[in-house]
């Protein structure tokens, strides 16, 4: 074993297993040595409190992201393809994918079909249907994670509509 990975295990076992018998004060968690608790305490001792709210941060950055985000309508951030105005270039980023001619993004499930314009919305199609593909569409054998997917299918391909809800039985 190197000696760097030595000095980490040993710092381990001291801040995880050794009896902890250094304590806040302030809020009387318990802490292996004096050195986690000093860097606990500048938590309680570094308080900057915003002016325009009751909430207290522990950095002044924290503070200055807290205003910009929670109190101030600055949007530096535009996009090129339309006049949306956004506070971070996450949010721009996100924004920029949904003005995507066609569906960038596909499910992988085999059979599956979904497309979608953003990552995020393919990310919350997985999540939802767990790949799984439960119904199937009686005339083409399609399959599709839910069942208002195959009924926008079975409207759209096959121009069959309802005036009351499609039933459906799980394959």
């Amino acid at each position: 074993m190197c000696m760097c990975n030595f000095k980490k295990f040993f710092f381990h076992i001291n801040q995880l297993h050794e009896k902890q018998i250094f304590v806040c004060q302030n809020c009387q968690k318990h802490f292996a040595n004096e050195r986690l608790l000093r860097d606990h305490m500048r938590g309680h001792v570094n308080r900057v409190a915003c002016v325009l709210c009751d909430m207290v941060c522990t950095s002044v950055s924290s503070l200055k992201s807290h205003i910009r985000f929670r109190h101030c309508d600055e949007r530096p951030f535009h996009c090129h393809l339309c006049d949306k105005g956004f506070k971070n270039a996450y949010d721009l980023h996100k924004h920029v994918e949904t003005h995507n001619d066609s569906d960038a993004y596909s499910c992988d499930v085999e059979g599956c079909g979904f497309t979608s314009r953003t990552l995020q919305t393919l990310r919350q199609h997985y999540k939802r249907s767990n790949g799984t593909l439960k119904y199937k569409c009686h005339i083409c054998q399609k399959c599709f994670s839910w069942s208002y997917t195959l009924t926008l299918h079975l409207r759209k391909a096959h121009k069959l509509s309802s005036h009351s809800r499609f039933r459906y039985v799980t394959s």
